[in-house]
Order: structure tokens, then C-alpha cells, then sequence
């Protein structure tokens, strides 16, 4: 009988191994075939259209090219594997948990969501910030690629090595902004984790002195809080990808020509 058990064990382990193994390659694949469509739909725009309308073909810098058939368009492409399917299962255990947490005892429940409000004022702020330098530095990495690739005589060399560093000057300097706000968003979630099973803490042990709770409850609030805290993060972590991949997505089509787009 044991062996039988351990046998259907290993038997749930390769079936649960080979389920996500199936899915990390669907999406892996969905991701791919986006990605093949833009650069496709980038290639009719700029190519394609033109010669068969006999028309020339549309001057864009050559950096932007490189940059939007490369690196944007994994960006784009690489968020929509989990569009769906991952903001759907973290909201739905947050707010089950927090349902719960509600049923059981609602005064320390409001006190552990009033802990989330910094982060919801927050976070589209700061985001905001985000997109708005991520966009310009991804202008100036287009512009930095330019001047590597270009083939215009007229430029002298040293004329090309000033441009180069005065453009790495501001692409560094634009990652220096994001960084500073991207982590202090990151201490803001941290710090929130940290001091919401404290609060939990002392709210409880004030209802448990006033009669008003049970010390089990706190347990209960402590280990659900944590509950929460994971798929708020991990909603956090989507929406700020998200809010990426649409400036990336925007940047694209803002390049292209706008009829054509």
C-alpha cells in the first residue's frame, strides 16, 4: 500500500511537472508569435508598403529601427504571456483572503487594507515618472545606436564621439531617475510587508484586551496578512510591466508614419 502511494505521488509530480512545462512553452510561444507580428507590421510600414505602392522607402534613423525590431518589441511582446491569466489569479487570492479576513473580524481587516493606501497613491505616481524617463531614455539609445551606425561622411569623427558621449551622459543619467524611484517604490512595499503583521499585532492585542477578539483570530490575521501581501506585490510588479510595455508600445507607434500606423 505504501508503494502504491509514493507511486501516485510520482505519477502527480511528472503530470504536475509536465502541465507547467506545457504552459511555459504555450506562453513562450505566444510570446514569440507577438513579437513576430510586430516586427512584421514595423517591416510593412517602413519596406514593404512603400515598394509596393512604388513609393520610396520611409527614412527613419536607423537606431530607432534596431532598437524597435530588438529590444521594444520584447518588451511589448514579453507581458502579454501573462496579460490575462496572472492578474486574474493574484486579484482573485488577495480579495478572497481578504474576504475572509472581513467575515472574521472586520476592524483589524480595515486597519491591515488602510496599510495598502500609500502604495495605491503612490505607485501611479511614481510610475508615471517611470514611463516618462524610460521613454526618453529609449530616444536616447535610439539616437546613441544611430551614431554607431550611421554612414554619413559629412560627420567627423570627433564630432561623433562628442554626440556619442553627450547621448551615454543622458542615458545614464535618465536609468540614474528611474532607479531612484523604481527602488524606493520597491522600500515603500518592503517597509509596508514588514510593519503590516505589527500593526496587525497591536491592533489584535488591543481588541484581544477588550474582549472584542480571540488570540486565535490574530494568528489567523498574521498568516493571512502575508497571504495578501504576495499577490499585491505581484499585482504591483504587473501593473508597473504593463504600464512599460504600453509607453514601449506607444514609442513604436509614434516612430512609424502615422497614416501608416
Amino acid at each position: 500500500m505504501l508503494l502504491l502511494l509514493c507511486a501516485l505521488y510520482l505519477v502527480v509530480l511528472l503530470v504536475q511537472g509536465g502541465l507547467k512545462y506545457t504552459l511555459n512553452v504555450y506562453r513562450g510561444s505566444l510570446v514569440e508569435g507577438i513579437a513576430l507580428q510586430l516586427r512584421d507590421r514595423i517591416f510593412a510600414v517602413l519596406v514593404d508598403g512603400p515598394l509596393k505602392r512604388g513609393e520610396q522607402q520611409v527614412a527613419i534613423d536607423k537606431g530607432a529601427v534596431v532598437s524597435m525590431t530588438s529590444a521594444e518589441v520584447e518588451e511589448v511582446a514579453g507581458f502579454v504571456g501573462d496579460s490575462i491569466s496572472f492578474p486574474l489569479l493574484q486579484a482573485g487570492t488577495a480579495f478572497g483572503t481578504l474576504g475572509y479576513l472581513f467575515w472574521v473580524q472586520p476592524e483589524i481587516a480595515a486597519f491591515a487594507v488602510a496599510l495598502f493606501i500609500p502604495q495605491i497613491v503612490l505607485v501611479p505616481i511614481g510610475q508615471r515618472r517611470i514611463n516618462r524617463w524610460a521613454a526618453i531614455h529609449a530616444r536616447l539609445l535610439r539616437k546613441l545606436g544611430g551614431v554607431i551606425v550611421t554612414g554619413d561622411v559629412r560627420l567627423t569623427h570627433a564630432h561623433r564621439a562628442r554626440r556619442f558621449g553627450k547621448l551615454s551622459r543622458g542615458a545614464r543619467s535618465t536609468r540614474v531617475l528611474i532607479y531612484r524611484v523604481k527602488f524606493f517604490l520597491t522600500f515603500l512595499g518592503n517597509f509596508i510587508d514588514a510593519v503590516g503583521p505589527l500593526i496587525v499585532l497591536a491592533v489584535g492585542g488591543y481588541l484581544v484586551l477588550q474582549g472584542r477578539a480571540e488570540v486565535g483570530t490574530l494568528v489567523v490575521f498574521i498568516s493571512g496578512f502575508q497571504k495578501v501581501a504576495d499577490p499585491w506585490d505581484q499585482l504591483l510588479t504587473f501593473y508597473r510591466t504593463t504600464s512599460n510595455a504600453r509607453t514601449k508600445y506607444r514609442l513604436i507607434v509614434d516612430t512609424l508614419p502615422a497614416q501608416r500606423a
